[in-house]
């Protein structure tokens, strides 16, 4: 992530605390809602002694998130818990959006903290957003059925509906149509 000058000024603010060992790179990540890496490369002794630099002309280059923000801002708003996968996936699906999700990402960890703040919620209360539940491999899988309508109408077939099974392990998906939710269907 390159930090606007703005934002790399105020991470530096933090080095001699790092260094003094009076705070952790990890509690400067949380106090700055930036990631432990880009606080870390910023902070390290043979970082940067200046602030990042832009593009050649002097202006930062436009990002193509950057026509998306105040939609991602908007989508946070209503709820503050979003995650970025979502986010970027509703901008490709209904808005068009071409850019990949890393950027989405990236602008979202940046703008949850701001957003949070305008709303009155405190840190505390995000810190547990991201706990990610991890299983052994075979142990769990999640599955859930769609309904698809009569988008078979037309070839006799009144009902058609889709299986989706994740595996907890790997997020590998799985989805077949079907049409019934019986239990031998389940099974089958």
């Amino acid at each position: 992530m390159v930090l606007d000058p703005q934002r790399w000024m105020e991470l530096r603010r933090f080095r001699g605390l790092v260094e003094s060992g009076a705070m952790s790179l990890t509690e400067v990540a949380r106090e700055t809602g930036l990631n432990w890496r880009t606080v870390s490369k910023y902070l390290a002794a043979d970082g940067p002694a200046a602030p990042p630099r832009r593009s050649p002309n002097g202006r930062s280059r436009v990002r193509v998130i950057d026509e998306f923000a105040p939609l991602v801002d908007s989508m946070l708003r209503a709820e503050i818990r979003m995650k970025a996968a979502v986010i970027h996936e509703r901008l490709a699906h209904e808005y068009g959006f071409t850019g990949n999700y890393q950027r989405t990402k990236l602008y979202v960890q940046e703008a949850r903290p701001r957003i949070a703040e305008e709303l009155g919620i405190t840190p505390n209360e995000l810190a547990g957003m991201h706990r990610r539940f991890e299983v052994i491999p075979g142990a769990q899988a999640q599955v859930d059925w769609g309904d698809e309508g009569k988008i078979l109408a037309h070839m006799g077939i009144e009902k058609v509906y889709s299986f989706h099974m994740t595996l907890s392990y790997s997020r590998d998906p799985f989805c077949c149509f079907t049409t019934s939710q019986d239990l031998q269907t389940f099974f089958d």
